[in-house]
């Protein structure tokens, strides 16, 4: 088979350029298909870096919300209100919040020693850091009452790292998947981006033999999928790659946001710029749930006297509860091109979000007190992180679809490179462990 690319990668989100750029860096030719839009310029850049959310901060989420296509936000709390896709240049990468935690809850997929190997160079594409957040007053003064809070439950208090880079005056340069690739010079030597929908994965026995696109036939040795947590699955299906846990074990995250006006005795003296703090307080067996506090982004409109309080007065608690892996939550494949969505909430969901909405009362009495108009609300089921809908599993019994190599079971050179990959209850933000990830398939194809 003459091809121009030795690997073919569907999807230009954090995922599918991490895995690009590996590849690239271990001397493969790689073409990456992106069917969405350019919203950010250059291309691929993260949409958060515009002049006007420098300028006003606040008005980020409505405006990257608008990138989000919601598949039905109209149905019941279980069938997932909240579920959407981004397709644009650059994917998840240019509207994500870029919050870089490391993994809680990691499978026998690689050594402890590997694990750590490829976080750190997933933090390297992703340029992590938090070394300016010892300069934040809040970060300093807050930190030290969770950790008094937090010793009880043996959670463990930790600036939360980000992927991006400190401006002088403060504020963040955010990590986009543009900036992923321009950072290796093998990566922007051997990986070529093109506008292209793909419509199939044509397959002969174990072997996949092309894949049919809007603009007609695409080749290469090995093919990478990289379209998120629902698209993936979505393209299998639409394929006739039906495999018996398709869609099934979705785990996603519940999320409860406040916004919180801190008592004067954690903050700055009055009119002083203070660095945004970035706080997490980690999951542990007794407290199976995961709390930030952080100033990012905000989902409210403040009202009444609270209306003009300052920056350096405010930040928002976020409550991130992980749900059961269980074969029952799905998402439902339709012949129509649909997706929909069965999650019910056991009775552990419910009292994990039970308990981490009464701890985030507990700390808002702590620092402060909510903002008029902020009060704790949770967001729209199945918003945040969704994971398992093409989940790893070490066997080929039914209960994955792709093995501990990222190979879809079956198959000898389709990969997968998606936040779908993860089969555990995951508590933390996935993004880092999905790169993670990434960087490991990649790693399976050029050995």
């Amino acid at each position: 088979m003459s091809t121009l690319h030795e690997v073919i990668i569907v999807g230009s989100g954090p995922l599918g350029i991490a895995a690009a750029r590996r590849l690239a860096e271990r001397g493969a030719s790689v073409l990456v298909l992106e069917q969405g839009c350019a919203i950010s310029d250059p291309p691929g850049s993260h949409y958060r870096n515009s002049d006007q959310f420098i300028a006003q901060p606040d008005s980020y989420l409505p405006a990257a919300t608008k990138y989000l296509e919601f598949l039905d936000d109209s149905v019941p709390r279980d069938a997932l209100p909240g579920a959407a896709v981004t397709r644009t240049v650059g994917g998840q990468g240019v509207i994500w919040t870029n919050l870089c935690p490391r993994g809680d809850a990691l499978w026998p997929i690689m050594s402890d020693e590997v694990w750590s190997d490829h976080y750190q160079l997933a933090e390297e594409y992703l340029g992590v850091q938090s070394d300016r957040l010892d300069r934040s007053i809040r970060q300093q003064r807050i930190g030290a009452a969770l950790e008094t809070f937090a010793e009880p439950s043996g959670r463990d208090v930790m600036a939360l790292p980000v992927a991006g880079r400190y401006r002088d005056d403060g504020s963040l340069r955010y990590t986009g998947s543009l900036d992923i690739l321009n950072a290796s010079a093998a990566a922007r030597r051997n990986v070529a981006l093109r506008h292209d929908r793909v419509e199939r994965i044509v397959a002969d026995g174990h072997q996949v033999k092309w894949l049919e696109t809007s603009s007609g036939r695409v080749e290469a040795a090995s093919y990478v999928i990289a379209g998120g947590a629902i698209a993936t699955p979505q393209l299998l299906f639409r394929s006739g790659l039906r495999l018996q846990a398709l869609g099934r074990y979705l785990s996603y995250h519940p999320l409860a946001v406040c916004q919180i006006v801190v008592a004067p005795e954690f903050c700055s003296a009055e009119g002083l710029a203070d660095i945004d703090p970035r706080i997490q307080v980690r999951p542990s067996e007794n407290a199976p749930w995961y709390t930030l506090v952080l100033h990012d982004v905000s989902p409210f409109t403040p009202s009444g006297d609270d209306t003009e309080i300052g920056s350096s007065r405010l930040v928002e608690i976020q409550s991130i509860c992980p749900v059961d892996n269980e074969e029952h939550k799905r998402a439902i494949f339709h012949e129509d091109g649909r997706v929909t969505f069965d999650v019910p909430l056991s009775e552990a969901d419910l009292g994990r979000m039970a308990a981490a909405e009464k701890e985030a009362r507990v700390l808002t009495d702590l620092i402060g007190r909510v903002r008029e108009g902020c009060e704790l609300t949770w967001m729209p089921f199945g918003f945040a992180h969704m994971t398992g809908t093409t989940r790893m599993s070490k066997v080929n019994d039914g209960t994955g679809v792709a093995d501990y190599q990222g190979r879809v079971w079956g198959f000898d050179n389709l990969y997968l490179a998606t936040n779908g990959l993860i089969p555990t209850r995951m508590a933390v933000n996935p993004t880092l462990t999905g790169v993670n990830l990434a960087i490991h398939v990649a790693d399976q194809i050029s050995n």
